[in-house]
């Protein structure tokens, strides 16, 4: 093997260890021993789970249909897998060259840029199909136990699959970086990758929400043959038909997943280093000095300005909160699904907007309470720690109003009782995440956002109490029955229990 090959097999090596240890870390301080064992019962506990869904795909598998229905299963896993294996790599190029990490040491090496890329893309292709492959390896390895090899072959299309999605993971991260420069492709790429990845996710759950009729259409539009002509048919079915275990098409599918790799390596490996570069040196507003950036005498207005520039200026944060908003939208299709007669707009979406309103305040509270970057300059300002909270919990009101505004004013035109009903609502429930995560502050980092419930599990379930009650508080104020009363008490006594003392504190400083 040649000194490059020998260099560029360690470079993946390393990353893929950065990687290994990155998830390794969200299992906390425990014991090699101990994260072993946890690793050991998960993997045990998804092929466990998988056994019965095997089942049943067998059972359909050996039917009357079971070649369509074989076809479009694995078509309908194609359209859930390609979206994933893109988006993950797209977000993950995008974060790589504005934190930079040992992007500067890897440069100032006799190493090529493209080599550089190739080791990082590869990485990122395994780690991006790895959450994928936690859902459906263990249900090909019950399959192939079940007396279905074929299953196996999701191994290699899944290979392929996850250098495909890097490949044009990494060109539109690239693309988008030269087409909107360094100061605005932070935030379009991470939005995108947003999108595509929770497009996924979502047409996942609004299909299962369909009634019966309309899937059983659907399925019949998946499992047909009618793409196109021989050619493009070919083209288009090569992730199923390999997946199902066609070793022509298997072969195929891996050729082209890998030559999108390396073209993507090739035609950007030396871009990757001048967009490097770029994003170090990317100017906040180009050109023209802004007035904001005056400073302002007011303590409350200070905060909020800073509050609001630190979060306008992390994308990924906003992207994730984008995509946890995405994630609760199907209760609202689900609702109006189920809700017969009375499935309006109001009680289909009213609860709904009040959940994300919720989580929203939740998650922006825990960002400014518990993950403040300069505690100590804070603690040295001429204030008391109550008044810097309250201005921080002030400071997250105008992002969850911005997000907040478009949909109730649509649901105002449905439904103008709802509207009403859910902005009452939605404002008691920002309360009340807000004074939860003042309460019960867990210090971490910003980007730990969305695993701030690792510290405590306990403080996770109460959140996601406080936004059932409230949601159940907008259905029945939307209905106009008294048992609204109900989940309102409950709230009042839930927060009553969380409330901590007075401890003595009228002047001390300001966040230890």
């Amino acid at each position: 093997m040649s000194e490059r090959a020998v260099g560029f097999t360690r470079f993946v090596v390393h990353d893929l260890l950065l990687g290994v240890r990155g998830f390794l870390a969200v299992l906390g301080d425990r014991s090699p021993r101990a994260k072993a064992m946890i690793i050991a019962a998960v993997v045990i506990g998804l092929h466990v789970f998988a056994w019965p869904i095997a089942r049943w795909l067998g059972s359909h598998e050996s039917g009357a249909r079971g070649s369509t229905f074989l076809t479009a299963a694995m078509r309908s896993g194609a359209l859930f897998v390609l979206p994933w294996t893109i988006a993950s790599p797209m977000s993950a190029v995008t974060r790589m060259l504005y934190q930079r990490a040992d992007l500067d040491l890897l440069f100032a090496s006799p190493i090529r840029p493209r080599a550089v890329l190739a080791a990082r893309a590869l990485a990122l292709a395994f780690e991006g199909v790895g959450s994928v492959g936690l859902l459906l390896l263990p249900l090909a390895d019950v399959s192939a136990m079940q007396g279905r090899w074929h299953w196996l072959a999701l191994y290699p299309a899944l290979a392929a699959a996850s250098l495909f999605g890097a490949g044009v993971g990494l060109m539109l991260a690239l693309t988008l970086f030269f087409a909107f420069g360094p100061r605005r492709a932070r935030v379009v790429s991470q939005i995108v990758a947003t999108l595509v990845g929770a497009s996924a996710v979502l047409t996942a759950q609004i299909v299962a929400m369909l009634p019966g009729p309309t899937r059983a259409s659907l399925f019949d539009a998946m499992a047909s043959s009618s793409v196109g002509g021989d050619a493009l048919r070919n083209l288009v079915t090569l992730p199923e038909r390999a997946a199902a275990g066609d070793v022509e098409a298997a072969l195929a599918w891996g050729t082209v997943g890998l030559a999108v790799f390396t073209l993507s390596v090739a035609l950007f490996g030396e871009r990757f280093a001048e967009a490097a570069l770029r994003s170090a040196g990317a100017p906040s507003e180009p050109g023209r000095v802004d007035a904001r950036t005056r400073f302002r005498a007011h303590l409350g207005a200070s905060l909020r300005t800073k509050e609001d520039r630190l979060l306008w200026r992390d994308p990924w944060l906003l992207s994730q909160m984008a995509l946890q908003v995405l994630y609760t939208l199907p209760i609202g299709i689900m609702l109006w699904r189920n809700g017969g007669a009375t499935g309006t707009a109001g009680i289909a979406f009213g609860p709904t907007l009040v959940v994300i309103a919720g989580q929203l305040s939740a998650s922006l509270a825990w960002i400014a309470l518990s993950a403040e970057d300069a505690p100590d300059f804070l603690a040295t300002a001429p204030a008391t720690r109550g008044q810097i909270e309250r201005a921080k919990l002030a400071a997250i009101a105008l992002p969850i109003a911005f997000i907040m505004t478009p949909p109730l004013a649509a649901l105002a035109f449905a439904s103008p009782w709802g509207a009403f009903c859910a902005v009452l609502c939605g404002l008691g429930a920002s309360v009340s995440g807000g004074l939860l995560m003042l309460w019960r502050q867990a210090p971490a980092k910003r980007g730990l956002v969305l695993r701030r419930h690792s510290q405590s599990k306990l403080v996770a379930l109460v959140e996601h109490w406080l936004s059932l009650l409230w949601a159940m508080a907008t259905g029945t104020a939307v209905f106009g029955s008294l048992f609204v009363l109900a989940p309102l008490a409950l709230v009042a006594m839930t927060l009553w229990m969380l409330k901590p003392g007075k401890p003595a504190r009228s002047r001390e400083p300001a966040l230890a």
